[in-house]
């Protein structure tokens, strides 16, 4: 981390007593852009999981690619909304939370009544929405 970065980090928050917050980004804490990446290519990642995207050799190019290249930043983060919005999210009973995120739940069923069990299917919720917040945001950034 860088040290000047530090050092204003141990002055804003100088006790893990402390209730004094900070932001991510604080180049541009109230404005959607780039430089969150661009505070990782200075060393200025706030989370050591944040920097660690700079300093792995696996993220560290799109990570650089983002910090020097806002309109693919917007770019690949619209066609993200986009993906997400296609994922047919499973909700209520219908869901799970996993143990293990790479991997489903072993298949459970706690029946109460006969007839009560029922395949899951999947149930495509708020994709409206983040089609409609993707296509918002691309006429915005045009």
């Amino acid at each position: 981390m860088d040290k000047t970065f530090a050092n204003n980090l141990k002055a804003t928050c100088p006790t893990t007593n402390s209730t004094n917050t900070t932001v991510l980004d604080l180049r541009s804490p109230n404005t959607f852009d780039n430089k969150y990446y661009v505070d990782l290519m200075n060393r200025q990642g706030l989370f050591t999981s944040d920097q660690d995207l700079y300093t792995d050799p696996r993220t560290r190019p799109t990570v650089t690619a983002f910090a020097i290249n806002q309109t693919m930043f917007f770019d690949k983060f619209v066609a993200a909304m986009i993906k997400m919005s296609m994922l047919g999210v499973l909700t209520g009973s219908q869901g799970e939370v996993r143990a293990n995120c790479s991997a489903r739940n072993a298949y459970t069923v706690l029946v109460t009544s006969v007839g009560e069990a029922k395949e899951a299917r999947s149930v495509g919720n708020g994709g409206g929405f983040l089609m409609f917040l993707a296509s918002s945001i691309r006429s915005i950034l045009k």
